[in-house]
């Protein structure tokens, strides 16, 4: 006996929110392979399930510098995420995309894991070094999807904006890169505390967020075009910059996570109602009270031998409440709402960690093609 076509389709969408599922089910026999391969059954997973997380980029050099998330057989393989070249520097993930760096800022390279493009873009001829007196400009970068769809899970193939930051003598410039157009335009500056920090940006509705080094933040409108920066709340002020992380907040707005020894406050930034924005702290996590940390054992920030906090933050899910946490006994991926965590990584990562989000199984044709294996 068959089961309907509509059976057969809400039994898949119900599967675990991973693409090796649904791989292993597609290839059952060749009228699931069409039922699951459509593009309109993979909108309506997607949505019900979201992006799963595929793991985490990374730019140590004692490490692999792709670290898969989950458990075999559930897990991508590692060697489909072998960067180009060990010698870029990983920038950001967004959209489907990786966006990386040469040593010498020379050169940008934005690179599709899951289908194999890649795009060599040379720097913008803005992005002088006279700027800054003979050194390379402190610069910073981030691709985002120019295809101006809410839906981003099929942006394989969709064209995209790299826009570069850097800044000089006070000063921030902000270039845009459009993949259409093969060039880069629409020059900005604006006066800026400090300068750009290398931690990855975060896109908030229509505007992306860098650190900068001391205290604020460097915001671009991609619509508007509009360059200005946004001071930090003064409690975040003295903490280790590498536990201050731009972040969204639950309803889609821009949110700060500062991390000081185990309390992980979370700040919003809001508008009262007469009109004066400006930080809100909406809550205060223990993280001690949480995670399986022999606390005793963990050396603390005024040791001298150590010098570094005993929990840092390594990065986030742009697009989620999952922080990736550094302690002592490894790598934590810890869920904000829920507070449920998971050890991940055993290995050392010390390095700022850049989460890739993807899905793809063979066969998908739409946006894009190409596979991910499954270990």
């Amino acid at each position: 006996m068959t089961l309907p076509d509509d059976l057969l389709i809400s039994i898949f969408l119900f599967l675990p929110p991973h693409p090796s599922y649904l791989l292993r089910s597609s290839l059952v026999c060749k009228h699931w392979h069409s039922l699951i391969v459509d593009n309109r059954f993979l909108h309506r997973f997607q949505a019900l399930h979201g992006l799963p997380l595929l793991g985490v980029f990374t730019n140590s050099t004692r490490i692999p510098r792709f670290l898969p998330a989950g458990d075999p057989p559930n897990r991508v393989a590692a060697a489909s995420f072998s960067l180009p070249d060990l010698y870029w520097n990983v920038l950001g993930c967004r959209h489907g995309h990786v966006l990386l760096v040469d040593s010498t800022w020379h050169q940008v390279f934005v690179w599709n894991p899951i289908n194999g493009r890649k795009r060599l873009i040379q720097a913008p001829s803005d992005l002088d070094p006279r700027f800054n007196y003979g050194n390379v400009p402190e610069s910073n970068a981030a691709v985002v999807c120019a295809a101006n769809h809410a839906d981003h899970g099929y942006c394989h193939s969709c064209p995209f904006f790299v826009v570069w930051v850097f800044t000089s003598t006070r000063y921030a410039y902000a270039t845009r890169y459009s993949s259409e157009s093969g060039r880069w335009d629409m020059m900005k500056s604006s006066p800026i505390p400090s300068d750009v920090d290398f931690r990855p940006s975060i896109l908030v509705r229509n505007i992306l967020y860098w650190p900068l080094k001391s205290k604020h933040i460097l915001a671009f409108e991609l619509v508007t075009h509009r360059l200005y920066h946004i001071e930090c709340p003064p409690e975040t002020h003295d903490i280790y910059r590498r536990n201050v992380h731009i972040m969204k907040t639950e309803d889609g707005g821009l949110g700060l996570a500062a991390l000081a020894k185990f309390n992980l406050r979370l700040w919003a930034w809001e508008t009262d109602a007469e009109g004066v924005t400006g930080w809100v702290l909406r809550r205060i996590i223990e993280l001690d009270r949480f995670l399986p940390l022999d606390v005793s054992s963990l050396p603390s920030p005024e040791n001298g031998s150590c010098g570094r906090p005993p929990v840092r933050m390594l990065g986030l899910v742009e697009d989620d409440d999952l922080v990736f946490l550094w302690t002592i006994t490894g790598v934590f991926a810890v869920h904000l709402k829920s507070m449920k965590f998971k050890k991940v990584f055993e290995a050392d990562v010390s390095k700022t960690v850049y989460p890739y989000k993807g899905f793809h199984i063979a066969g998908l044709v739409g946006c894009g093609g190409g596979n991910v294996a499954a270990e």
